[in-house]
């Protein structure tokens, strides 16, 4: 008798995970931050199968079965939820997280080897004077456009100078998905002056745009295991616009068994005017002559590196003794280290870090080079005590006391070297950034401020020429009469005597 097999396939399984493939395999772009995590975290999905193991041939055998009445008046065993092993999974998924992010930073802070300098190097002529807030504002005022806004802004060298860039995106809502990206403003960042200039040009693929020109959906079709630092822009000698993305990718290591990544400097991707995705390697990308003098090593790992020599002794040290620990400290969510200069030797990545408790004082000063990365390193001597980029607000102020400061803000400080000495250039800009009121130099080693105004003062300091001290009471506060003066003035007398009868 010929034997009957009752085997058969289970389509509904099958067809639906074939879909699910296939649609997962289409928009893998929408997947691609959960997709990365993983690849990033190979540790998790070790911790995961062990999960997996121990429930299957352990914990699973723990289950009862509890006796439920359905509505047709049935009693039917159904499995109870064993919640000892989903809290061990919840455990292990915390852990190997935790350990994933470790593994790393202790991996690259052992091979770091920053070069020591005894110098840093000089600011070039070229300073950069105009801060974000207000090149946002000049070019949002340029802006005469109904359907377009200002997308997300980045800074490098345009034509040689370095600028501020806005990509030209729709306006939102259904916007989105049937306009295009119309082009770029740009703004020197070398200038006090108002000069955003616009350069129209339609983008086959951007950001803002929607859903199969958009930049990333572009970009991770393509090239999937990685991840991008922002995207900034710049021109070609004839004047297209192209799109610059440094790449950052990873490579695998394990301790003890342990599985995880490294990121490293993937090179860069450049796309043109017609949505050519192009990707260089390190190499190439310093020696395509679209790319020279400017940035591309990735601003994120940049700072991730110097964050790792934060375990540079160890993790007991790093989270307990704290012997010799940096801190990376920034003034705010805009003005976020690490700073860009450009320098005598190129651009640099700028990073001045301070150590691991309340104290505000500069401890060690990190130079990236903005296109190798190679990393240079000054040490300061116990006694030698600088002022870092928050103090040097505080000194501003106190030198200014005649600036109504609820009118008026201090943006942006950044870091000047001007023959060996670190200063803190900060911009003081009113609330609604609708200009530049003055620019005040910090010296971090005597606190000392020189508050300048035109652009010819700001040269005439850098070039070490002689720079007469501005009126600030005419120039900065000029909305306010002398009388309004005289009366602030009597009203902060009042406050100290009412202070000193108190006391």
């Amino acid at each position: 008798m010929k034997k009957i097999n009752h085997f058969k396939i289970p389509w509904n399984l099958i067809i639906p995970i074939i879909v699910i493939g296939i649609l997962s395999y289409i928009f893998r772009a929408w997947l691609h931050d959960l997709i990365i995590y993983f690849y990033t975290n190979p540790l998790v999905i070790q911790f995961i199968l062990i999960w997996l193991i121990l429930h299957i041939f352990f914990l699973r055998k723990q289950k009862k079965r509890i006796t439920i009445l359905t509505i047709e008046g049935r009693e039917e065993n159904m499995p109870q939820i064993n919640f000892f092993s989903y809290s061990i999974l919840f455990f292990l998924f915390v852990v190997s997280g935790s350990i994933s992010g470790i593994l790393p930073q202790l991996h690259i802070s052992n091979e770091l080897n920053p070069n020591i300098i005894e110098f840093l190097p000089e600011t070039s002529e070229e300073v950069r004077l105009m801060p974000i807030e207000v090149a946002q504002r000049f070019s949002r005022d340029s802006l005469q456009l109904s359907q377009f806004r200002l997308g997300s802004e980045n800074i490098a060298l345009v034509n040689g100078s370095l600028s501020w860039s806005f990509p030209l995106v729709p306006d939102g809502g259904i916007l989105t998905y049937i306009l295009k990206n119309k082009g770029i403003v740009y703004v020197d960042a070398t200038t006090q002056e108002r000069t955003s200039k616009i350069v129209f040009e339609d983008f086959q693929i951007g950001e803002g745009m929607q859903i199969f020109d958009n930049l990333y959906w572009g970009v991770y079709n393509n090239h999937y295991l990685i991840n991008l630092d922002n995207p900034y822009y710049t021109l070609t000698p004839d004047g297209k616009i192209i799109t610059v993305l440094s790449v950052i990718e990873y490579e695998f290591h394990q301790s003890f068994g342990l599985v995880y990544t490294v990121p490293r400097f993937g090179g860069v991707i450049l796309i043109d005017n017609e949505g050519n995705i192009d990707r260089l390697t390190p190499k190439e990308s310093l020696e395509n002559p679209l790319l020279e003098n400017n940035r591309l090593f990735p601003e994120n790992l940049a700072r991730y590196y110097i964050e790792t020599l934060k375990f540079e002794k160890g993790i007991i040290n790093r989270y307990f003794i704290h012997e010799d620990q940096i801190e990376i400290r920034d003034v705010s969510y805009r003005n976020r280290q690490p700073f860009l200069m450009d320098t005598k030797d190129g651009l640099k990545w700028f990073i001045s870090a301070e150590p691991a408790s309340a104290s505000r004082g500069i401890f060690k000063i990190f130079l990236i080079d903005a296109r190798t990365g190679e990393i240079e390193s000054k040490e300061l001597d116990i006694d030698e005590t600088l002022t870092g980029p928050i103090k040097s607000r505080d000194f501003v102020r106190r030198s200014n006391p005649l600036v109504d400061w609820t009118a008026f803000t201090i943006v942006e400080p950044l870091p000047f070297v001007k023959e060996g000495i670190l200063f803190w250039k900060v911009v003081v800009i009113p609330n609604d950034a609708a200009g530049i009121a003055f620019q005040a130099f910090v010296n971090s080693k005597t606190n000392d401020v020189v508050s300048l105004k035109t652009n010819e003062e700001i040269i005439g300091f850098v070039l070490d020429k002689n720079v007469p001290p501005i009126n600030l009471t005419e120039n900065v506060i000029q909305n306010k009469t002398n009388e309004n003066i005289v009366l602030e003035i009597k009203m902060k007398i009042n406050e100290i005597e009412n202070l000193i009868n108190k006391l």
